[in-house]
C-alpha cells in the first residue's frame, strides 16, 4: 500500500485571483472558441502543480490564443513567487527539442550529405562494437536503434551540463535488440550520436546548422539550443511537484537519462540553459514553438521562404513505425523520423490521427494537426509526472481538439 507521504503533493503558490497573473499576447479573431480552453488552463494552474503555464494555438496560420499564467520562478515552499510570466517568457521544450535536431538531419539528407540508410559506424567507426554495426540513420531517428539506455559509467551531471557524452562510453553500449525491430524510446543516446554524426560530417555543431539553415532564413527571434548567458533570467524555472516518483519510473529515468528526481535541479543551471543538448534544451516562447510547427505543417515553407522540400517533410512524417508497445515506457507509441505521431488515442488527445509533434519532460506538448489546421505549444514548468492533477492537463489537450474540430 502506498504511504500517505507518497501521495502528499508539493504545490506552488497560487494567488487567490488567478487572473492577476494571466498575461495575454496578440491574438487574432478565430472560429475556435478559445475561452473554454483557457478556462481549463486556469483550472489546471489553480491545482498548484505548475509554477507557470504557456499556451499558444495557431489556427490556419494565425495566432488565436497566446497566453501565460503564473510566475517565472515559483518553487514549492518559496516565500513568495517571483516575476510574472508573459508570452515573451522563455520555456524549455525538453524532449520536443528532438524535432529540431531531426530537421537539421533531414536538411543534410536533402542535400545529399547524409542518407537515411547510411550506417552509424560509417561516420563514427569508433562505435562499431558489441554488434552496433547495423544501426542506420533512420533507426536513430525513429527510436528503433536498440540502444535506449545510457552507458554504465556515465556522469549524468556532466552529460546534462555539457550536452556531450564521451564516444568511448557510447561504444560500450550493448543493443537490447536488432535495429529496426522494436520501438523503445531513446531519451538521450541516439540524439547524442546524431549530433556527433552531424558534426563529424559538416564540421559544425547542430546549433550552428539549425540557425544557419532554418532560424535565420525564417527570421526566428530565438528557439534554439540554449540561450545567451545574459538571457538565463528570462527562462522559466522548473520544479518537481506532485507525489514522489514511483520506484519503477525512477528506475526508467535512471536507466535512460542517468538521473532521477535530481534532474530538475540540473535543468535550471546556467550550464544546461546555455549549452547545446540535441535532445533536450531548445528554449523559446510558445509563440515561436508553434511557428516552427507551422513550418512542418506547411511542408517546409513559411511566409514565402522555403527551407526544406515538401518531399523531405512528407517522408519524415509518413515513414512511421508500426504502433506497438514502447519497451521503454510500456505504452503504445508510433514514431516518425523525429516526431511522435498522433492516433485515435495519443499524447495529443483522442482522435488525433495524422497529428505529429513531441512530448517534453514531463508534460510539455508541442504538436500540429493537419486535419484541424492547428499548431499548439502547451508549455509548463511543473513536473508532477504522475499526479491526480494531470487529469486537468489531459482535459486541456482534449478541449483544444474538440474546439478545433468544431471550427474545422
Amino acid at each position: 500500500m502506498i504511504g500517505l507521504d507518497r501521495l502528499r503533493q508539493a504545490k506552488v503558490t497560487v494567488p487567490a485571483d488567478v487572473s492577476s497573473v494571466v498575461r495575454i499576447g496578440a491574438e487574432e479573431p478565430s472560429l475556435i472558441d478559445v475561452e473554454p480552453i483557457w478556462d481549463e488552463v486556469e483550472r489546471l494552474y489553480s491545482i498548484g502543480l505548475h509554477p507557470a503555464i504557456a499556451l499558444c494555438i495557431r489556427h490556419r496560420g494565425e495566432v488565436v490564443l497566446d497566453r501565460t499564467v503564473g510566475h517565472v520562478d515559483n518553487a514549492p515552499g518559496a516565500r513568495a513567487p517571483g516575476q510574472i510570466a508573459t508570452p515573451d517568457t522563455l520555456f524549455s521544450l525538453f524532449s520536443a527539442s528532438k524535432m529540431m535536431t531531426a530537421v537539421v538531419v533531414h536538411s543534410l539528407v536533402e542535400e545529399g550529405r547524409m542518407d537515411l540508410d547510411q550506417r552509424m559506424v560509417d561516420v563514427l567507426p569508433e562505435l562499431d562494437r558489441h554488434g552496433k554495426g547495423a544501426i542506420r540513420l533512420r533507426h536513430l531517428l525513429n527510436h528503433t536503434a536498440g540502444i535506449p539506455s545510457v552507458p554504465t559509467g556515465l556522469d549524468p551531471e556532466v552529460a546534462l551540463r555539457t550536452g556531450r557524452m564521451d564516444l568511448s562510453l557510447l561504444a560500450e553500449l550493448v543493443p537490447t535488440h536488432a535495429p529496426g525491430i522494436d520501438v523503445a524510446y531513446h531519451p538521450i543516446t541516439s540524439w547524442l550520436i546524431l549530433a556527433a554524426m552531424v558534426e563529424r560530417i559538416t564540421g559544425k555543431d547542430v546549433r550552428q546548422l539549425l540557425e544557419e539553415r532554418i532560424l535565420q532564413p525564417l527570421g526566428f527571434a530565438g528557439l534554439t539550443y540554449g540561450v545567451a548567458a545574459d538571457q538565463v533570467h528570462r527562462v522559466a524555472k522548473h520544479a518537481l511537484t506532485g507525489p514522489r516518483l514511483p520506484a519503477v519510473l525512477d528506475r526508467i529515468f535512471e536507466r535512460t537519462i542517468g538521473a532521477g528526481t535530481e534532474l530538475m535541479e540540473l535543468t535550471n543551471t546556467p550550464e544546461f540553459l546555455t549549452g547545446v543538448h540535441p535532445s533536450a534544451n531548445i528554449i523559446g516562447t510558445a509563440r515561436e514553438a508553434t511557428r516552427f510547427m507551422e513550418l512542418l505543417l506547411r511542408g517546409g515553407e513559411l511566409d514565402g521562404v522555403r527551407v526544406l522540400q515538401e518531399a523531405t517533410i512528407q517522408r519524415a512524417l509518413t515513414e512511421v513505425t508500426p504502433r506497438q508497445l514502447d519497451s521503454t515506457f510500456g505504452f503504445p507509441m508510433q514514431y516518425g523520423l523525429g516526431t511522435m505521431m498522433g492516433g485515435w488515442f495519443s499524447l495529443f488527445g483522442l482522435g488525433t490521427s495524422g497529428a505529429f509533434g513531441h512530448l517534453g519532460l514531463s508534460n510539455v506538448v508541442v504538436y500540429a494537426d493537419p486535419r484541424r489546421d492547428i499548431s499548439v505549444a502547451f508549455l509548463n514548468t511543473g513536473k508532477p509526472v504522475v499526479a491526480p492533477g494531470m487529469l486537468r492537463w489531459a482535459a486541456t489537450l482534449q478541449r483544444i481538439v474538440f474546439a478545433a474540430q468544431r471550427a474545422a
